[in-house]
């Protein structure tokens, strides 16, 4: 079934739709400055009452191909059915909603696979010492932040709340987009110094400038939401996020306009490099068009002297005579070669 096509009636219980199929796990780690635990569940229930003020609570969910169990989790955390079926609706587009006790920001985050860019949708769902983590695969999303904690490297998120972990794992996604532009960056560079190389194979260039505009597009097109939606994380509530982590948001937010603006530089490098493609063809075409015309200006006179000495007429005393053949050879020769060294000389090619 085509994902664009399901859960959009009002009254259908939501369902996964997106592309993964690793089946849904659940662990559940708790820390506090001087402890640490994980441990794996399905008792939605359990997770939920083990919640408690003494320390921060992390629900790390992998896998969404169990759409029961996610559909109960949102609901233990006062998210309604609508909420849900955003989160399984997998449509790639970040949203930030503020509520009274939680906030739910969903988002597509990119990686790299063996050189291939791939998407995925994670879900943070963030109250005053919890955190929920939701993504569709097995990919280990936010792996430094949760060995920071397991191995008590950094205090900063031992003695912090949930808020200050919200701002780690929305920039660490972040960091990957800027990753991901600078590479196209430099992969942009590469094709501009072969498109300057009019002996290389133009045809290959085209396809990989067209891959690189696909992936660009793609990157412009999940990428431009995120300055509306992640204005809105720094006018929540000081009760979900403190004054003093609010700063981490604000530069969130300039490091991700940032990204923006070297992501329109790719696009008008992109734009350049469709103009130099097309120049390199003219300039190419205009090569051979000279050579042809050298080619043309050296065998035309040769031409016009065979056609002469062709003729059928019955009187033609250049017939008769002895070297005849051999002095139109060395005429025809010594013509050729002037009109070579004479446009050598002018520089025509």
């Amino acid at each position: 079934m085509n994902p664009r096509t399901r859960n959009r009636r009002l009254n259908e219980l939501p369902s996964y739709t997106g592309q993964f199929k690793t089946a849904t796990n659940i662990k559940v780690i708790q820390y506090t400055l001087q402890s640490f635990s994980e441990k794996k569940t399905n008792d939605i229930t359990e997770i939920q009452s083990g919640i408690n003020t003494d320390c921060v609570t992390w629900i790390r969910v992998c896998g969404m191909t169990d759409s029961d169990k996610i559909i109960e989790l949102t609901k233990k955390f006062g998210l309604s059915m609508l909420d849900a079926k955003r989160i399984l609706t997998i449509q790639y587009i970040i949203s930030v909603e503020e509520y009274d006790d939680n906030l739910l920001v969903i988002v597509p985050a990119v990686y790299n696979v063996n050189g291939k860019t791939k998407t995925e949708q994670v879900t943070l769902i963030m109250g005053k010492n919890y955190m929920v983590t939701i993504q569709e695969s097995n990919y280990p999303f936010f792996e430094h932040i949760y060995s920071d904690i397991q191995n008590e490297k950094y205090l900063k998120f031992n003695n912090r709340k949930s808020d200050f972990i919200l701002a780690s794992m929305i920039n660490e996604i972040i960091t990957n987009y800027s990753d991901e532009i600078a590479q196209l960056e430099n992969d942009l560079e590469d094709l501009e110094d072969l498109l300057l190389d009019v002996k290389q194979l133009q045809d290959l260039l085209i396809s990989n400038i067209q891959e690189k505009r696909r992936e660009m597009i793609n990157l412009r097109k999940l990428l431009s939401p995120f300055k509306i939606e992640l204005a809105k994380l720094l006018r929540v509530d000081t009760e979900l996020i403190s004054h003093q982590d609010n700063l981490y948001f604000k530069d969130i937010y300039e490091q991700l306009l940032y990204i923006l603006q070297n992501l329109e530089s790719c696009r008008e490098i992109l734009s350049s490099l469709i103009d130099l493609y097309l120049n390199n063809n003219d300039l190419k075409m205009n090569i051979v068009m000279k050579q042809l015309t050298v080619v043309s200006t050296i065998f035309i006179p040769l031409t016009f002297l065979v056609g002469v000495w062709g003729m059928n007429f019955k009187f033609m005393p250049e017939l008769e005579f002895k070297y005849g053949y051999l002095i139109a050879w060395i005429l025809m020769i010594f013509l050729g070669l002037f009109i070579w060294i004479y446009m050598k000389r002018k520089k025509w090619f």
